[in-house]
């Protein structure tokens, strides 16, 4: 199809042109892609600010983590990334629960799914401490 165009600007110069136009159709076997929310969770920078406010840090970094990566983010949080740092279990279920609207429903395998991750490790029953690699959250 050919088409002439005639455009106007606000100062009153017209602009005027032709141009074939070809019919466009999308193939049935080529689906449109949508992005996932996995990669949405990719494009988080490797630095994060730790001494930020908890709550508008979980609600910034959590979005599209899965249990064990939100548990991670928290301790990373409560230790300020300090891998020498431990923290109780019991004050990672305090913060947790502060933060449920955000984070979920608490479950105790979060915290070993971490560590098969190698994002955190127990020392000792009941203490976490975060590994080297738990920036592996945010492109995981």
């Amino acid at each position: 199809m050919r088409v002439s165009i005639i455009v106007t600007d606000d100062d009153g110069n017209t602009f005027q042109g032709d141009a074939e136009l070809l019919a466009h159709r999308q193939s049935k076997s080529a689906p449109v892609k949508k992005k996932s929310a996995s990669k949405k969770a990719s494009n988080v920078p490797a630095t994060v600010n730790l001494s930020s406010p908890i709550r508008p840090f979980v609600k910034k970094h959590a979005r599209g983590m899965g249990g064990a990566q939100k548990f991670t983010l928290l301790l990373a949080h409560i230790t300020k990334g300090d891998t020498k740092k431990e923290v109780t279990l019991a004050t990672i279920q305090k913060q947790w629960s502060k933060l449920k609207g955000t984070l979920g429903d608490w479950n105790r395998a979060h915290s070993t799914r971490a560590k098969d991750q190698e994002w955190v490790d127990s020392p000792k029953n009941g203490t976490y401490v975060l590994l080297s690699g738990w920036k592996g959250i945010l492109n995981a």
